[in-house]
């Protein structure tokens, strides 16, 4: 099964063999520019999903009702957006 970190991890492999550095990615023939550009933003896109769940944990265990002892709270944060 493709799971959502298998797809972060293929698409961070495929980033990676792109090069080290500016000048690597300088050296890229055209159509592996428009190829590598349409991968990074695959990443980009996937990293984006693991930042929104990431988000709406912190919210949940930082429910008001929690109150000091909710994440937030516990970290010296008024609320879960100050993290």
């Amino acid at each position: 099964m493709n799971t959502p970190a298998d797809q972060l991890r293929q698409a961070a492999d495929v980033v990676a063999r792109l090069g080290c550095s500016s000048a690597d990615l300088e050296a890229l023939p055209d159509a592996a520019v428009l190829v590598g550009q349409r991968e990074i933003a695959e990443a980009r896109r996937l990293v984006e999903m693991y930042a929104a769940w990431m988000a709406a944990t912190i919210a949940r265990r930082s429910r008001p009702e929690l109150g000091h002892s909710g994440l937030a709270a516990q970290q010296g944060f008024l609320s879960p957006e100050a993290m």
